[in-house]
C-alpha cells in the first residue's frame, strides 16, 4: 500500500475479496458491505474497486493546496461540500484492505483547519448516520452530513443556501457511481454560492460506455437512457449531433467519450467556467475540474504535478 497517501489502511478479514458482480449484489446494499464492518469502529464500510485510491489522491491534493492557498482570503469563509459522500470508510474488493474514503480524508487533512464549514450529502440514511457518527468520533464541530437527493436539485440547493454564506469560496466534489446527477444541480448550486470550484466524477468508462451507442442508434428503445444522459450534460444536443451518430455506427467509444466531455464542458462554460482539466482514473471514469479563476487551474496543476504512483517523492499533507 502507498506510504504517502496515508488512508489508515488495515486488513479487513471480513471482506470476501475477489467476488464477482453477481456475488457482490448478494452481499452489498447500495454498495455498503453487509458481510463486514470497519475494523476500526465497527461501523459500515463501502465496497469499492482498487482505483478509488487514485480518485482520493487527486481530490485531497487539490484540497490541501486550495485551503492553504486561500486561508488568508475570503474573510475565512472557505467551505467544502461533497455530494454522494459515502460512509467515510471503504474496503477494496480486490485485496480486502480497508481505508479512509473521500470524506474522512478531507476531514483528517491538516488543511481542514482552514475550513469554515464542511457539508456532506447522501441519500442513504445508513450512510448519513454512519458518517455523522465518524465525524462525532473525530470531535469535529464544523462538519455534518445531511440528506440530499441530487435528483431534487432545488431542495439540495436550498439546504446549502440555508447554511453557507453566499459570499464564500467553495470547493464542491460530486461523486456519483454513474451519469445520473442532473446538470441542473450544478447550476442550482452556483446560484446560491457563485464562487465555487467543482470536481466532478464523470462515469465515461463504465455506465456511459456500456449504454451510449444503443442510446444513439436506438433512441426510441433507449429513451430513458437518452433522457438520463441529456439531463446529466444539460441538453439533448449530444444525441442530435451527426458526428456522434457516426461515431456510434463505427463503434468509436473514444470519440463518443471525448465528445461527451466536450458537451459537458461547453455547458459549464455557459455558467461562467473557463478553466478545466480532466484526470482519467484508469479506464473507469474521469475527474473533471472546473474553475472560474485561472488561479484555481494553477492550484489544480500544482496539485497534480506528482502523479499518484510517484507520491513517494513528496509529503502528502501540506
Amino acid at each position: 500500500m502507498n506510504s504517502i497517501l496515508n488512508l489508515n489502511y488495515i486488513k479487513n478479514e471480513g471482506c470476501k475479496r475477489g467476488c464477482s458482480k453477481s456475488e457482490r449484489s448478494l452481499i452489498t446494499e447500495n454498495d455498503l458491505c453487509t458481510d463486514a464492518n470497519s475494523v476500526y469502529d465497527n461501523l459500515p464500510i463501502r465496497c469499492v474497486g482498487k482505483w478509488a485510491e487514485e480518485k482520493i489522491y487527486h481530490l485531497v491534493q487539490y484540497f490541501g493546496i486550495f485551503s492553504n492557498g486561500m486561508k488568508n482570503k475570503w474573510n475565512g469563509e472557505l467551505n467544502y461540500i461533497e455530494i454522494c459522500s459515502g460512509p467515510g470508510r471503504c474496503v477494496s474488493r480486490d485485496d480486502g484492505m480497508e481505508f479512509d474514503g473521500t470524506a474522512l480524508s478531507i476531514l483528517k487533512h491538516k488543511a481542514f483547519r482552514h475550513i469554515k464549514k464542511a457539508l456532506f450529502f447522501d441519500f442513504n440514511n445508513i450512510v448519513i448516520e454512519t458518517l455523522n457518527k465518524r465525524i462525532e468520533n473525530l470531535g469535529i464541530k464544523n462538519a455534518k452530513v445531511l440528506f440530499g437527493d441530487y435528483s431534487q436539485p432545488e431542495k439540495l440547493r436550498d439546504e446549502i443556501r440555508n447554511i453557507v454564506n453566499p459570499k464564500s469560496l467553495n470547493l464542491v466534489f460530486i461523486d456519483p457511481t454513474d451519469c445520473s446527477v442532473p446538470f441542473s444541480l450544478i447550476s442550482n448550486i452556483k446560484q446560491v454560492i457563485p464562487k465555487t470550484d467543482f470536481i466532478i466524477n464523470l462515469a465515461t468508462g463504465t455506465d456511459f460506455n456500456r449504454n451510449v451507442i444503443n442510446a444513439l442508434l436506438k433512441k426510441e428503445s433507449y429513451q430513458n437512457t437518452v433522457e438520463k444522459y441529456s439531463g446529466f450534460i444539460g441538453s439533448s444536443d449530444f444525441f442530435n449531433d451527426s458526428k456522434n451518430i457516426k461515431f456510434a455506427k463505427e463503434g468509436n467509444n473514444t470519440g463518443l467519450r471525448n465528445s461527451f466531455r466536450k458537451y459537458y464542458k461547453n455547458n459549464l462554460m455557459s455558467l461562467g467556467y473557463k478553466y478545466f482539466d480532466i484526470k482519467r482514473i484508469k479506464h473507469y471514469y474521469d475527474l473533471l475540474f472546473a474553475s472560474q479563476d485561472p488561479q484555481g487551474l494553477s492550484f489544480w496543476e500544482k496539485a497534480n504535478k506528482i502523479k499518484f504512483n510517484d507520491q513517494t517523492e513528496i509529503p502528502f499533507s501540506h
